[in-house]
């Protein structure tokens, strides 16, 4: 079997009926598609049980987070790959996996991009990814789990994720398995998921959590040229001239990447309105 789809769900039923829309749409069939339900007393499970033909696995119980949640669903994962999508989540369109599986991909993490949003394009945003990832893309950004699938043995290798990061345990994971365990990965450059705005991973704990595990990850991969970049940037900051000329151009920068950003995500619409 190809993919196992776990989808993690608590008191969100109509997320949950949006997603459930989205995977049995899929023209892609070599899957199969787990459901872990946090003891929803909102009619979830009802629902579930109303569509339990269409689950390898589910389950309706208390858990100890979402986490814990994703843990339970990838240890029950037979796929040779694994995704989360998540209720309310739905991939962008009912080719979205035939189109990532139809070719040979023999990568750990394959990952593409995730609008966050509506689908009609009036409030989506996306985060630009690259198909080379440093250790500083990694500090700053995740890759989102709603638009990677990951290859079911690396779970084996780097483990499962680590419950006591409350928020950010998908990003730790990353961040071991490409930085420390040289994990491989292929960027697939169009979109893959379209995803709910808000949740806990937008909040003040995150950012705690995140700079928390920052500490404890990354003060081995900053190399001499990172800390010439870090002198520079000191140098830069003590002169009012040169601080000055640096916010200039920083702006113009951060113009380009939105100017950028513009067009990528233009581009993708224009590839999703043809299909």
């Amino acid at each position: 079997m190809k993919l196992s789809i776990i989808t993690v769900n608590l008191n969100n039923l109509e997320g949950l009926k949006k997603t459930y829309e989205s995977v049995v749409s899929q023209t892609f069939t070599d899957y199969e598609w787990l459901v872990i339900d946090g003891g929803s007393t909102d009619g979830s499970r009802e629902f579930i049980e109303q569509h339990q033909d269409k689950f390898a696995y589910w389950c309706s119980e208390r858990d100890k987070g979402i986490f814990n949640a994703m843990n339970k669903g990838i240890v029950r994962a037979k796929g040779e790959y694994l995704n989360f999508m998540n209720s309310g989540d739905c991939f962008a369109c009912e080719e979205t996996v035939a189109e990532v599986f139809g070719k040979n991909r023999t990568a750990d993490i394959l990952y593409g991009y995730s609008f966050y949003g509506s689908r009609d394009g009036t409030c989506c945003t996306t985060r630009l990814m690259k198909p080379t990832i440093k250790w500083y893309d990694l500090y700053s950004i995740s890759f989102p789990h709603q638009s990677t699938f990951i290859r079911r043995t690396c779970f084996d290798i780097m483990g499962l994720y680590d419950e006591k990061c409350k928020i950010i345990a998908d990003w730790k994971w990353f961040v071991v398995a490409i930085l420390y365990k040289n994990a491989s990965y292929e960027f697939i450059p169009f979109i893959i998921a379209i995803c709910q705005y808000g949740g806990v991973s937008q909040t003040d704990k995150c950012y705690l959590e995140l700079m928390e595990q920052r500490k404890l990850l990354f003060p081995n991969f900053i190399t001499q040229e990172d800390e010439t970049t870090l002198l520079i940037n000191s140098i830069i900051q003590s002169s009012k001239v040169t601080h000055f000329l640096y916010r200039v151009i920083k702006l113009l920068a951060y113009q380009l990447y939105s100017f950028k950003k513009n067009l990528i995500i233009k581009h993708l619409y224009a590839c999703a309105n043809k299909k």
